[in-house]
């Protein structure tokens, strides 16, 4: 049956120093523990997708990135350098929130280079995503422009002045503007996820990966978990 499978979509995970850690481990659960239909998790299967951790650096054509801090909490070890993503095919790219974030808008250079390696990655990547403030990098590229977007809630005043061409939304959970989907803060951005797990290989397997998850899936985008009043752009 293996053989007649597709091929495992890559998913390109962005990765700095100080990303808030659920924006990626969350957003990592939904696709890792997805399973084409008709199979199993032992022995292990074809999978739907394969995750490829990508450091915010560049480096050697051949060298292996050093680990990269999440924000107080624990580190990740990227499979690839910047510059050699650019050369290696992705279905998707994600790039997280954070405290992070804040920091790379701090230092011009580091900024400068983040937003042409974004811009450069866009012109193959047919999915470019974000989970919370990951938008403010999307939106400062120009990615966003005249699009639908969200991002934290609670942020949404700063992210919104890195992109003020953007149609900011500060009530969906995500938002699907095409080739480009955003979600607000933390926990959206797993619902998030697994909504791609379904839009990518379908609605059952996106629903069988919740139950095995046992998470429970804010399927609606429309339907946030609370209306804060922190959600303002003024």
């Amino acid at each position: 049956m293996n053989a007649t499978l597709p091929a495992a979509k890559r998913i390109g995970i962005l990765v700095f120093e100080d990303f808030e850690p659920i924006d990626v481990w969350g957003f990592c659960e939904a696709f890792s523990i997805a399973r084409f239909l008709g199979t199993d998790y032992s022995p292990l299967p074809k999978v739907p997708f394969e995750l490829v951790f990508i450091a915010n650096v560049d480096g050697p054509e051949s060298g292996t990135p050093p680990p990269v801090r999440s924000y107080k909490g624990p580190r990740v070890a990227p499979d690839v350098f910047r510059n050699q993503a650019l050369r290696q095919g992705f279905d998707v790219l994600m790039v997280p929130g954070g405290a992070g974030v804040s920091h790379l808008f701090s230092d011009a250079r580091q900024l400068e280079a983040v937003l042409s390696w974004l811009k450069q990655m866009d012109k193959s990547v047919p999915l470019m995503t974000s989970v919370c403030t990951g938008a403010a990098l999307l939106a400062k590229a120009g990615l966003l422009d005249h699009l639908p977007a969200t991002s934290n809630h609670q942020a949404l005043s700063w992210v919104a002045q890195q992109g003020p061409l953007v149609l900011w939304d500060n009530v969906l959970r995500w938002v699907d503007a095409g080739k480009y989907v955003t979600s607000a803060g933390v926990s959206a951005g797993t619902d998030m996820a697994f909504y791609l797990v379904s839009r990518l290989a379908g609605r059952a397997v996106a629903e069988i990966a919740a139950l095995t998850a046992e998470y429970g899936w804010h399927r609606d985008p429309a339907q946030p978990i609370y209306y804060p009043p922190q959600a303002s752009i003024s």
